[in-house]
């Protein structure tokens, strides 16, 4: 798990991406990815389910150079061959036709297991909903993500020892 909230660290299928690490792994193992698709990569994790135009990842991948939207598209599809993604039933990356590409994985990054193990059917319902809207309001903010995961979790943890000394 990495230090700084600027990175993406998520657990999304079988595979684990550690932007701090410069790190892309398969159950365990490694996956071979250039710098710049890496970084496409790592564009669209931090904001996920929600679209990233293709002048955006331009400007985050290349910064302000000047490069045809062919590298990009170059570049999305050395992603989708790395996480043996089909464009034309993806998992992981969706394309926007004429705007740009959408992360569609359900990534689970650290702490959220503590918060859904602490009380699956606690005060959001199964599988914690309120948890789940509070964090996706946190668009791509990591840190902020975090806290609202680690609150929380010493929330319902504190609920539950109130439940049972009440018992």
């Amino acid at each position: 798990m990495n230090a700084n909230p600027c990175f993406v660290w998520l657990r999304f299928g079988e595979f684990e991406l550690d932007e701090a690490d410069a790190r892309l792994t398969c159950a365990g193992e490694p996956v071979p990815l250039a710098p710049r698709p890496f970084a496409v990569l790592c564009a669209l994790a931090r904001t996920p389910r929600m679209l990233v135009t293709k002048n955006a990842l331009l400007d985050a991948v290349w910064g302000h150079r000047f490069v045809s939207e062919s590298v990009l598209k170059t570049a999305v599809s050395e992603v989708r061959a790395a996480l043996h993604d089909d464009p034309k039933q993806p998992r992981f990356i969706e394309t926007v036709s004429r705007r740009g590409y959408r992360f569609m994985a359900a990534g689970v990054a650290p702490g959220a297991q503590s918060a859904a193990a602490v009380a699956p059917h606690g005060a959001g319902g199964p599988g914690l909903p309120a948890l789940a809207a509070l964090t996706a309001l946190c668009r791509g903010d990591a840190a902020l993500a975090e806290i609202i995961r680690t609150v929380a979790a010493t929330l319902e943890r504190e609920r539950l020892v109130l439940n049972d000394s009440y018992r």
